[in-house]
């Protein structure tokens, strides 16, 4: 059953694994381990990981090459629009990936209609072909999963300003709304420079500086944007 499960996802992928174990591990959820101590699982959890980088950097190189007339901060918002979580989510509910899953009893009802279950899948999927088949492949499929709606967000207009993009993606995966502190201020009253710290709880993400608090927290967004989902 479990070979038949793994045939039929490589056809879906049109990848043909070398290392099945690969893959297997990229389906295996922490939760299924916990139910299941005794079985030679591990879980997914560092392939989530490397997926989230190599995603970060084909999305870029990607971008950077087909809009070469963006500045930073626009191909900045627009890799966040492509690797978000509901981005990643989306597409990893297009290819039914949940019902790949290893996962236990309690969130396999749940798993379908988890953002994150489903984003961080289809990281470690990512991160699985890329281990098993080269770089090559994983720009293949990347391109063609998730990489095909690049033009539909641009020209949509989805483009949203860094404090907007900041905050969805905040409360999308850490369910809470950022916020900006005023760090420092510097200079005369006609020229001040702000610095300004974006915030989720109490964990400061990045800084910006501007020549307003308004210009500084926008700044300090775009910065926290760069970052690989706002580690924390």
């Amino acid at each position: 059953m479990e070979i038949d499960k793994f045939a039929e996802l490589e056809k879906k992928l049109n990848i043909k694994f070398n290392d099945i174990s690969i893959l297997k591990r990229a389906l295996t959820h922490r939760s299924f381990i916990n139910e299941n101590p005794n079985q030679e699982f591990k879980s997914n959890e560092r392939l989530e990981f490397l997926g989230d980088a190599i995603l970060q950097y084909l999305t870029s190189e990607h971008i950077f090459r087909e809009y070469s007339n963006y500045p930073e901060g626009e191909l900045t918002n627009l890799r966040a629009r492509l690797v978000n979580t509901v981005s990643l989510a989306t597409e990893s509910s297009r290819l039914d990936f949940a019902q790949y899953l290893f996962i236990s009893n309690g969130e396999k009802e749940i798993a379908p209609e988890s953002n994150h279950i489903l984003a961080n899948t289809f990281e470690a999927i990512v991160a699985a072909i890329y281990l098993d088949q080269g770089l090559p492949a994983c720009l293949k499929f990347v391109n063609r999963e998730l990489l095909y709606k690049t033009d539909e967000i641009v020209q949509a207009g989805e483009l949203k300003d860094p404090k907007s993009l900041f905050q969805e993606i905040s409360q999308e995966k850490f369910l809470t709304t950022p916020n900006y502190q005023l760090i420092e201020d510097d200079g005369p009253d006609h020229d001040k420079t702000f610095v300004v710290g974006a915030y989720i709880g109490e964990k400061l993400i990045e800084k910006g500086t501007g020549p307003s608090k308004r210009k500084a927290e926008q700044n300090a967004a775009e910065n926290a944007l760069k970052k690989n989902q706002f580690i924390i």
